[in-house]
């Protein structure tokens, strides 16, 4: 079974759609463009690095204002443009990593609370094209008891942490066929580690190249690794409300919490 364009190419062919004629005639006649649906966030800081403003730019298919108002606060909470739009010296930090500006903003806070080693397996794992922690409904049971044995009460971030010490360790001692039972058993993706691994090298040389030291860690504290990542992530923030839901710091959504989360202290960042 072969894609549409080649059927009738060599011979006669069919081709079976798995929709309706109705939801065929309804589709558009071509896709919207990726600038319309993608974050803006790096090609701002991009462009800004090369002088640049995106809503100066003459473009065909132009974004809307809230799309580019919203890149740029998210910039500006960053640390990455001041409050005349104008790039920071973080800002051209943040520009040189291959990451999306939150992460690397949180690389780049690393080094003021010297925890980049951490930040870096962290991030590393975060910017891989696939999950490291696989669900698998018919064993959700198992899934639950294999997971607790990396689970940070700190949060989501330092249980990745936790995931990738705890491979490195059996990557340093094991074969390539142990290596794979153990994330078997343990329902982890290995592919993840491997191309994090990949990304954490190039991130290592990018951070050698602006003088950020990578063999910096705080070893078995949690608090700067979170400071540090908070800075980065500081959009997914939220202010708890009167009524006991969380909205937004960025946007208006308001949160409703499940009755089995958890949430840990909140620290001063």
């Amino acid at each position: 079974m072969q894609r549409t364009g080649r059927a009738g190419r060599e011979g006669s062919g069919v081709c079976f759609r798995l929709y309706t004629e109705d939801a065929f005639n309804a589709m558009a006649v071509s896709g919207e463009p990726e600038i319309l649906r993608c974050s803006l966030t790096s090609s701002i800081l991009n462009l800004k690095c090369l002088g640049q403003d995106l809503e100066q730019l003459d473009l065909m298919d132009k974004p809307d204002f809230d799309t580019i108002a919203s890149a740029l606060k998210t910039l500006w909470l960053l640390g990455a443009i001041d409050n005349n739009q104008k790039l920071t010296p973080s800002g051209r930090q943040m520009a040189v990593f291959p990451l999306q500006p939150q992460y690397s903003c949180a690389v780049v806070a690393s080094k003021a609370y010297g925890c980049t080693n951490e930040v870096l397996d962290i991030v590393s794992v975060l910017s891989a094209s696939s999950k490291l922690f696989l669900d698998i409904s018919e064993q959700r049971d198992a899934v639950a008891e294999a997971r607790r044995k990396f689970r940070h009460p700190s949060g989501d971030h330092l249980t990745i942490l936790n995931a990738v010490k705890a491979y490195r360790e059996i990557a340093a001692s094991e074969n390539k066929h142990s290596r794979r039972e153990w994330c078997r058993k343990h329902f982890l993706n290995e592919r993840t580690f491997l191309e994090a691994r990949d990304i954490r090298e190039q991130l290592v040389v990018t951070c050698k190249r602006i003088g950020i030291d990578t063999a910096t860690s705080a070893k078995d504290e949690e608090d700067p690794v979170i400071r540090s990542m908070g800075h980065g992530l500081a959009g997914n923030s939220a202010f708890l409300q009167a009524d006991g839901t969380y909205k937004q710091t960025m946007g208006q959504t308001v949160c409703p919490l499940p009755s089995n989360m958890t949430l840990a202290p909140v620290s001063k960042l």
